[in-house]
């Protein structure tokens, strides 16, 4: 559980310095303006779902546990998103894109660690 941590670290590093960068070298006009919400937030979901079906044990009940989590995000992703694009409807975009780019890159951290730990029957 250690190494998703610091992977989903990792990966929030470089989201957060990709976008940085993208805005200094002038290929973004500029960052979300929910930026540090929308990461923390995803970051925090992934890292509580991942902690949850990491606990559970492999098996018949893994796929069913799985699909309940992907449900829970979806419903509480779609919420939030809702909520975001509410409160900034100028920004809307910048933080939709930012919100389905990260979104996606955790959520194939999570399903290749698992995926590995499922695999190998090994805890990573």
């Amino acid at each position: 559980m250690i190494r998703f941590l610091i992977g989903l670290l990792v990966a929030a590093l470089v989201i957060s310095g990709s976008v940085l960068a993208g805005v200094r070298l002038d290929w973004i006009a500029h960052a979300p303006s929910r930026f540090v919400e929308i990461l923390i937030f995803l970051f925090l979901s992934t890292f509580i779902l991942y902690t949850y079906l990491y606990r559970a044990a492999p098996g018949a009940n893994f796929a069913q546990l799985y699909l309940l989590t992907v449900v829970l995000k979806l419903l509480g992703y779609a919420g939030f998103g809702f909520i975001i694009i509410w409160t900034d409807r100028e920004g809307a975009a910048y933080n939709s894109a930012f919100f389905i780019i990260t979104y996606i890159v955790f959520t194939a951290l999570e399903v290749a660690f698992l995926y590995r730990k499922i695999t190998s029957g090994s805890k990573p």
